[in-house]
């Protein structure tokens, strides 16, 4: 399959994120720091937010929120110290939310209800208390949605669904918003070759999972039947995705192997859900 590198050497990558104004931003987790990549190739700026920032996502107001997991996760070489919670990116810098009771927030998204909904699976090797949460960001209340869930990991929405990938179990498991709880809906989506990591849509309802162990992006239909498994010639550790590009068709990938970032081909000229069809 071909890929092409838009940045390498940019530290451990994760948690893809293209703005309402054409931007990508990463995570290098490993440097503490927020990346605009240059869909053309080439770093173009960055921010320094301490910790081991993880996940990234964007609100109704343009704001870009972090999943900060502390350093819990992985110790970068920043300076700025930072807790394990949610930080907020915004004109007047880099904001800390404290989350009460944070073990080490993973990856996050604009929830049905435009809550800050996130993660928390908590450091590696004590994760099977795990927990998703939702930030009512006008207030700072924080409500427990989802609990004891064994390694919770990336999150996609589209409209009152919810995707929750679940490392340890090798699955995708799907829920629905009903206004006040998050109820099951369907069984879950087994992925091969190894637990899910950041998760992606497509308008067609496609789950594209990014897959560590197997070296490997897997795409599984609504049914749960495996579409397509795009693979990569050089070992890669794919963390994370996201659709990028005016139209939504550039499959980005976070590969933490050489710190790369990624747009890779793929048989579907499908393009991928806007994040919009989540948020308030």
């Amino acid at each position: 399959m071909s890929t092409r590198t838009l940045a390498a050497g940019i530290g451990f990558t994760e948690g893809p994120l293209w703005t309402d104004d054409g931007r990508l931003l990463v995570v290098a987790l490993s440097r503490g720091s927020v990346v605009e990549i240059d869909l053309d190739g080439g770093v173009r700026s960055s921010v320094d937010v301490g910790g081991g920032p993880n996940g990234l996502a964007q609100d109704a107001r343009g704001r870009i929120w972090v999943a900060q997991n502390g350093g819990a996760v992985r110790a970068s070489s920043s300076a700025r110290p930072a807790r394990p919670g949610l930080q907020r990116i915004g004109p007047d810098g880099v904001t800390d939310l404290p989350i009460p009771g944070a073990l080490a927030p993973n990856d996050l998204t604009i929830g049905p209800d435009g809550r800050v909904w996130f993660t928390d699976p908590g450091p590696p090797g004590a994760t099977g208390h795990g927990r998703v949460c939702a930030l009512d960001s006008s207030t700072g209340a924080v409500e427990v949605i989802l609990d004891d869930v064994d390694f919770p990991n990336g999150l996609a929405v589209a409209g009152d669904e919810l995707y929750l990938a679940g490392t340890s179990l090798g699955i995708v498991t799907r829920h629905r918003w009903d206004g006040c709880r998050l109820l099951p809906a369907g069984d879950p989506l087994v992925v091969p070759g190894g637990g899910p990591d950041g998760l992606a849509l497509d308008v067609e309802g496609r789950v594209y999972a990014a897959v560590p162990g197997a070296d490997a992006i897997v795409v599984l239909g609504t049914d749960g039947a495996v579409e397509e498994t795009i693979g990569f010639d050089e070992p890669t550790f794919p963390t994370n995705l996201c659709f990028a590009g005016p139209d939504l068709d550039l499959l980005v990938v976070t590969a933490a192997k050489g710190g790369r970032v990624l747009v890779c081909e793929r048989e579907s000229d499908v393009p991928g859900r806007p994040l919009t069809d989540g948020r308030a």
